[in-house]
């Protein structure tokens, strides 16, 4: 898989015997990805079940938890021909032991670049993980998919979502990455479950907006990516101001405040966006801040941490997969599974910023980033509900994480979203529709509190179904 040069290929003569034969394919034909100047990922052959049963490794006995299937399958072919034969006649293979396969391995000769090998039933099989994979294609249907993927995105999908993002976004700062991709070294808010969330709020419905039949929720498309855009993150250790310090909108940071009560009930606070009871002072990143004084809020900071060194690190990274989501964004079913793919990568990349769990130590672990990214994005959306309610007087009922919702008399949703229409749409940013339901079945999830009723909307809505006169 992945582009290679006509001039300097060659077919490998013989039958395929062993895994070193299998790499001599993708070799020899001098596949790989060229990423930018300074930077190729190599190629990789991706070996199906059915394949994988002809050379002696039994797949039918792998489990069906992913997190065992590389450690079942390093099991599977530790001492089969497969694999002795490739190693007897001078073949390398990745990996802690060097003498099996696991779900992903690179395989090389001498001083040769390796390629990688994949087992396409060692992967995880669920849907949220592996899109391409859902409807069990073809190889040469996989072949394809794979390859629109990497087209789009100039960067292939290799070993996991998390893994292909860091290593797309290291190859869009490869000069710079031991600076700013060195792992940081969390701060105290950085490491508390509430410093940034995203929004969980709802509120019962006014006298007026009661007398609506529905209730309509839009999605705001790639939401926290979309945070990236522009956000300055910070590069190294930061300054501890201890007896706090004057707010600096310039400078990413952690401000330790006194949470104010809302000063508007129509939309969720933005220094407390789940309305929770907070009787303590709480640590806020910079475009929290910032919003929130946007919008009057006046609070003193007690204590800070501050990067002065700083930039739009992500900025590359984020336009990559933006432009890749808006060019697989067809009229194609291929296309459409390889830009579900995409969503994996961004979304699982980004959540991955902060796990200490999985991170911690390696280069891209950045909690304090992944706050800043969240804080963002939850501030870009109060800013368009703000924005819409200022200028229509309509205001949301319920925001969940990027899900926001509108009561109407109108069934048709596209008719009802009460803000600029050019703001519709599916790019990163913009908002899309995301379902509907009869008002009356949603009074009860209107609280005050969170919202609960997504898994109740209706996905496959028909605003005709519910025009005057119609069937419901």
């Amino acid at each position: 898989l992945g582009s290679h040069n006509p001039s300097t290929s060659s077919t490998p003569a013989g039958p395929i015997l062993h895994v070193g034969h299998i790499a001599e394919v993708i070799r020899a034909q001098n596949f790989g990805t060229a990423v930018n100047e300074r930077w190729s990922e190599p190629g990789q052959i991706w070996v199906t079940d059915a394949m994988a049963r002809r050379f002696g490794i039994e797949t039918g006995a792998l489990g069906a938890d992913p997190r065992q299937r590389a450690e079942e399958m390093r099991t599977l072919t530790a001492g089969i021909p497969f694999v002795t034969e490739a190693l007897e006649e001078g073949w390398s293979l990745g990996g802690k032991f060097g003498d099996r396969l696991g779900t992903w391995t690179r395989v090389w000769h001498g001083d040769e670049r390796g390629v990688w090998v994949a087992f396409v039933s060692a992967m995880g099989q669920d849907e949220a993980d592996m899109p391409i994979l859902a409807d069990d294609p073809a190889p040469a249907v996989l072949a394809a998919r794979l390859a629109t993927f990497a087209d789009a995105l100039k960067f292939p999908w290799a070993m996991s979502a998390s893994t292909t993002g860091f290593d797309l976004m290291i190859s869009t700062r490869s000069r710079e990455r031991d600076t700013v991709f060195a792992p940081s070294q969390p701060v105290p808010p950085s490491q508390m479950s509430n410093t940034e969330t995203d929004i969980d709020w709802s509120r019962p419905l006014t006298a007026d907006e009661s007398g609506n039949l529905f209730i309509h929720a839009y999605d705001r498309g790639g939401s926290h990516a979309a945070g990236i855009a522009s956000l300055e993150l910070g590069i190294g250790d930061p300054q501890h101001h201890e007896d706090g310090a004057v707010f600096d909108k310039s400078l990413p940071g952690y401000w330790k405040i006194e949470i104010p009560e809302s000063s508007d009930w129509r939309y969720p606070n933005p220094l407390n966006p789940r309305g929770l009871s907070i009787n303590e002072p709480k640590w806020v990143t910079t475009p929290t801040m910032q919003y929130a004084l946007e919008l009057g809020y006046e609070p003193d900071v007690i204590e800070a941490y501050v990067w002065n060194e700083h930039g739009r690190v992500l900025d590359p990274w984020y336009k990559r997969i933006r432009d890749a989501r808006t060019a697989l964004d067809l009229d194609d079913s291929d296309a459409q599974l390889a830009r579900d793919q995409l969503k994996v990568v961004y979304t699982r990349t980004l959540g991955m910023l902060g796990s200490s769990d999985f991170m911690k130590a390696r280069p891209g672990y950045a909690p304090e980033r992944r706050h800043h990214i969240i804080a963002k994005a939850r501030a870009n959306i109060l800013r368009r509900v703000v924005k819409i309610g200022r200028a229509s007087d309509r205001w949301p009922v319920a925001i969940s994480n990027d899900t926001v919702l509108y009561v109407s008399d109108n069934p048709d949703p596209i008719a009802s979203w009460p803000g600029e229409q050019k703001t519709l749409g599916r790019g990163f940013g913009q908002y899309k529709w995301e379902g509907s339901a009869l008002l009356a079945d949603q009074v009860e999830f209107l609280t005050g509190k969170g919202y609960r009723g997504k898994h109740q909307l209706h996905l496959d809505w028909n605003a005709a179904d519910y025009a005057v006169g119609g069937d419901r």
